[in-house]
């Protein structure tokens, strides 16, 4: 047993915590102290955390036997009763002082177990993702990095930086891979001395956990979101400033902010040429159409390309979960010409467990009962906001206080506390709807509980990506009625529209369009649909949403353009009053610009033969993710096997462009796995290949002039032993950096002096490898240095291997012909090559 497990036991016995405990850290050792020091915990907290506490340690200690401590019978100890619901077996009921006492595996009856408990691996916490680190690039040290976190992260991070100018970019990467670093590292690496990049996020919570995580980097503010403080508001105009002069850097935001106050400053900076990225994190919610739909997601790339009028910047597309459906959703909506990049293996790390609960009666004796027995910190998901607060207070009622809710209804100001909240341990259970989640990286969360059925099998697998982030065992447990079913169809339904009022709603707009020159016009987004008494008195906030629904379905359909312009700024306009400004910002909101595309945009037959099917391809996407959810929950077939399905993407040909996503299977355990006996698995996480196929930028003209044409150059050494000699290969790599060499092959114990001369580079920006690989290297000018004594690979003096950009071999002058070793490759080799002597003083150096 540890010390720090020691130290509890007398803790525990004695009932007296410490004053000073931080030396204890052991996550669930501290997360038990914590609960204790909290006036408001209840007995039902106590008994699962210390039945966290010695499952935990039971499986450290290979689980053989139940490990056995003494517990106090002080008041605010668990009663007998309540040991026992959380499987916690007592040896001396009559004892007054403390009652002796080890805690069973959690093996519920109404679960199909087969063999181990569902709890085993979860605390033991086996470590279920196989990905492994990858040797960094010297610009990592700009974020404190040695190595890259996965070769799909390396692959993104190379495409990003080689992507040419304007390019749009999917990044797809699994959780835990390393999304985040794909954003904020070219961002900062093109802003060094000036540059503003933008990233979209969902939340304010992430936007503030993104801030934090640069903080070492940016000393200034990087997050921007609502606060209604004097303090809030100027943090938010020094944003701006800064946005404005181009010393920014980064900043984090909602959709929202982008769309309204951040515009403006965004619009200048577009002008003056400072913004580099155009970012948008999660981005499979620009696709989102249910009641938590939120328009500006729809709204980016109106803005994006009317920014794209004024500067040039790259636009990066992040997410976890792209499905077809939202990959056809961002083409028509940034452009059939981006790119994916993807590598796609499924999360490892949840077992998943389902049980059909006969009603709500079950239901909740068998979540109480779930609740007693697994780990913290533990998520609790239902669909609609009324069954979350009823859930929090059937938890309260039974004994958990250590708990809090979140659903789309919750304020900032809510969200924030709670988050607060969750990281500092203050509470064990979140109950919430799908709008907790997004931007929640708790790397501990052990299990995610469902007690609802999701509309989208890709909901679910979002919302269980809560659990293991750390890449130890989650578990995941759904329990469900048949109402439940019904509810999830109702919702996949609901979020359709008919052509006929898609129709009417956009004849509304239409008629009172304003021509604003260039083709385009401004359409009001706040008109209702008709005259009818029940559209007149339509929630104007839905209202508005519906509409612009309705103008994304227009584009996918080709019928219409979105479009965007500048906001009004009180520089540039003459307003008699603050508030004639603020009345002509609200005109500006609720107006939107679109170009017509078909001019036969009003016609019922044109909705019928363009419109409809669109909007039926669509449906048929919603049918399908809500059988694929119906059919998990019926366990046919390995759930990996219906998660691989939901995100597959085959070849396609949209114009020039082909994306596909192929998905590498993974599970953690599910009824199927288990009845077949077969043990968790984790697949291969895929290195994309180079998405560049030609070099983003020309090479140096000194360069130029020595290949006269040629793609490969050749450069002998005779020695390295001299120090004079060892001086002028340094120059000689400081040299072709500076000529535009991006891919340097050499081999570790050669590197330390090519860094020094890297360091001395002012935003030198190369890709280290120990070997030519032109599948994984981005298209770019290489330089291969081969050291004495090693065999030549064939594949270095290839002509087809990389055709579009320069490959320099610096080699020994006694290097044979990889042909035949009988002879040296100097004398036979037909192409463009230098003795290093001669290159050095043509050169000058």
């Amino acid at each position: 047993m540890t010390d720090s497990f020691a130290e509890l036991q007398e803790i525990l016995e004695t009932g007296n915590v410490p004053e000073d405990t931080r030396h204890i850290t052991e996550p669930c050792h501290r997360r038990l102290l914590d609960a204790l020091l909290d006036n408001a915990v209840s007995s039902g907290d106590i008994a699962s955390l210390v039945r966290h506490v010695l499952r935990r340690e039971d499986e450290k200690q290979g689980g053989s036997s139940a490990t056995v401590i003494n517990v106090s019978r002080k008041p605010r100890f668990p009663k007998r009763e309540v040991w026992e619901k959380s499987s916690i077996s007592i040896y001396n009921g009559d004892d007054k002082e403390y009652y002796t006492i080890s805690a069973r595996p959690w093996e519920p009856e109404w679960l199909d177990i087969v063999n181990k408990p569902p709890d085993k691996a979860v605390f033991k916490e086996e470590l279920r993702r196989n990905y492994d680190y990858v040797a960094g690039d010297p610009f990592l040290k700009l974020m404190g990095l040695d190595n890259y976190r996965s070769v799909g992260q390396r692959s993104a991070i190379h495409s990003i930086l080689t992507a040419p100018v304007d390019a749009t970019l999917i990044i797809n990467l699994p959780t835990g891979s390393g999304k985040s670093l794909c954003a904020q590292l070219p961002a900062l690496l093109n802003s060094q001395h000036r540059g503003v990049s933008i990233v979209v996020v969902p939340t304010t919570a992430l936007a503030i956990d993104q801030e934090k995580g640069l903080k070492s980097i940016i000393k200034h503010d990087t997050a921007y979101y609502s606060d209604d403080s004097q303090e809030g508001k100027e943090r938010r105009e020094a944003i701006r400033t800064r946005i404005r002069e181009g010393t920014q850097r980064i900043i984090f935001t909602s959709p929202e902010s982008l769309m309204d106050s951040l515009a403006p400053a965004l619009y200048e900076a577009a002008k003056q040429g400072t913004l580099k990225y155009f970012i948008i994190d999660e981005a499979h919610m620009v696709e989102q159409w249910g009641d938590d739909f939120r328009p500006a997601f729809q709204e980016i790339p109106g803005l994006r390309k009317d920014l794209l009028r004024l500067g040039s910047f790259t636009t990066l597309l992040l997410t976890a979960t792209l499905t077809e459906s939202c990959l056809e959703t961002l083409e028509s909506l940034f452009g059939k010409d981006l790119k994916v990049i993807s590598a796609v293996q499924l999360r490892p790390e949840p077992s998943y467990w389902f049980n059909e609960c006969r009603n709500e009666e079950v239901r909740e004796e068998r979540l109480i009962e779930a609740v007693y027995n697994l780990p913290r910190p533990l998520i609790i998901y239902g669909t609609k906001v009324e069954d979350v607060k009823k859930w929090k207070k059937q938890l309260e009622k039974a004994g958990f206080k250590r708990c809090d809710l979140m659903t789309g209804k919750s304020t900032s100001k809510q969200r924030l506390e709670l988050i607060e909240k969750w990281r500092d341990r203050k509470i064990d259970i979140v109950v919430a709807t799908s709008a907790f989640g997004l931007g929640i990286d708790q790397a501990d969360v052990r299990a995610v509980i469902h007690v609802c059925v999701p509309e989208t099998i890709d909901r679910f697998y979002q919302e269980v990506g809560r659990g293991g982030r750390d890449g130890k065992a989650s578990i995941s447990l759904t329990l469900y009625t048949e109402n439940d079913i019904k509810t999830a169809r109702g919702i996949n339904e609901k979020s359709a529209i008919t052509i006929e009022r898609g129709k009417e709603r956009w004849q509304t707009m239409f008629d009172r369009k304003k021509s604003i020159g260039d083709g385009r016009y401004r359409v009001p987004v706040n008109t209702p649909p008709s005259l009818r008494p029940e559209d007149i008195d339509m929630d104007s906030k839905q209202n508005t949403a519906w509409n612009i629904r309705t103008l994304t379905l227009m584009s996918r359909a080709k019928l219409i353009e979105i479009d965007f312009e500048e906001p009004p700024l009180k520089k540039d306009f003459e307003f008699e009053s603050e508030a004639a400004y603020e009345k002509a910002w609200e005109h500006y909101r609720n107006q939107r610009v679109i170009r017509i595309r078909n001019e036969l945009h009003l016609d019922k037959s044109t909705w019928e033969s363009e419109v409809e099917p669109i909007r039926k391809q669509r449906q048929s996407n919603s049918y399908k993710n809500i059988e694929l959810m119906i059919e998990a929950l019926n366990a046919k077939r390995c759930i990996s096997e219906i998660f691989q399905e939901a995100y597959t993407i085959f070849l396609r040909n949209v114009g020039e462009a082909k994306n596909r996503v192929k998905v590498f299977r993974s599970c953690g355990g599910c009824h199927v796995c288990r009845n077949n006996a077969i043990e968790p698995f984790s697949g291969i996480m895929p290195e994309p290949g180079v998405i560049w196929q030609k070099p983003n930028q020309q090479w140096g003209e000194e360069l130029e002039g020595l290949l006269w044409g040629e793609k490969l150059l050749l450069i002998f050494y005779d020695s390295l032993e001299e120090k004079n000699i060892k001086r002028q290969f340094n120059r000689v790599f400081k040299w072709f950096l500076e000529q535009g060499i991006k891919n340097v092959i050499i081999l570790k114990e050669y590197q330390e002096n090519l860094m020094k001369e890297v360091s001395r580079i002012p935003n030198a920006l190369i890709f280290l490898w120990e070997s030519y690989q032109p599948i994984k290297m981005p298209s770019e000018p290489t330089l291969i240095f081969h050291p004495p004594g090693k065999r030549l690979p064939f594949n270095y003096l290839s002509q087809k291997s990389m055709p579009q950009a320069p490959r320099i071999i610096l080699l020994p002058t006694d290097t044979p012909d990889p042909n035949r070793t009988d002879r040296k490759l100097i004398d036979i080799f037909p192409g463009r090559y230098f003795k290093f002597e001669l290159f050095c003083m043509e050169i000058g150096i």
